[in-house]
């Protein structure tokens, strides 16, 4: 993990040098393939894709986020986002005998400041803060007698919700005028996580993030 950190990191500041030395055009948003009319208020959608560990397990994470433009430079919005991998994310016998996934996500508000954002290239920097939510379901199918009916259901063991905080830096590329792609890492702190044998503190790690954006910029 600590590798692909390191690595998006020098990709990062090689995009800050680009930025900045192709940031003279103030009136037109530049793009791969042309320049966008501007515009003092606008909207994005964006789709993530991204890579961390909880602890020593490997982790896919997956999020969608929405939001405002105000002046090109900050944009304000929501995010969600939740692991997928669930198969990797079994835990043995987190209650007795009793082994149980650990499933959950995150819901924050979204902030973000883009220096230079009329650049084909440039960076940018999201503030995530917000709160999450994660809960261990066993892999066995437990049955309960309702409303005259067997009913079959996964028991939740255990489950709670806690705070995070996540900042991060971005490169991003104005692919079109509706389209951006960008990559880069973040560094995630959780508080206030308690769950049954599990440490505290095993969601606060670096994330490397791909992510697109569509939308009027």
């Amino acid at each position: 993990m600590k590798k692909v950190a390191i690595l998006t990191f020098v990709l990062l500041i090689s995009a800050v040098t680009f930025a900045q030395d192709n940031s003279s055009n103030k009136d037109q948003i530049s793009t791969l393939f042309g320049k966008n009319k501007d515009t003092h208020v606008g909207w994005f959608v964006g789709l993530d894709n991204g890579y961390t560990q909880f602890g020593s397990r490997d982790v896919s994470l997956s999020g969608l986020n929405a939001g405002i433009i105000i002046n090109h430079n900050f944009s304000v919005g929501f995010s969600g986002s939740g692991w997928t991998n669930r198969n990797s994310m079994f835990y043995d016998r987190i209650a007795d005998t009793a082994g149980a996934y650990l499933e959950g996500g995150f819901g924050r508000l979204l902030f973000e400041y883009t220096p230079f954002a009329k650049s084909p290239l440039h960076v940018t920097f999201p503030i995530m803060i917000g709160a999450g939510g994660a809960s261990y379901v066993t892999d066995k199918e437990y049955y309960d007698w309702e409303d005259n009916d067997w009913d079959d259901h996964h028991k939740v063991l255990d489950s709670d919700a806690f705070f995070t905080f996540e900042p991060g830096v971005r490169a991003e590329v104005n692919v079109f005028r509706f389209m951006r792609v960008n990559a880069g890492v973040s560094y995630r702190y959780v508080s206030g996580l308690d769950l049954m044998k599990t440490s505290s503190d095993m969601m606060n790690n670096f994330s490397a993030t791909f992510g697109l954006k569509f939308g009027r910029f």
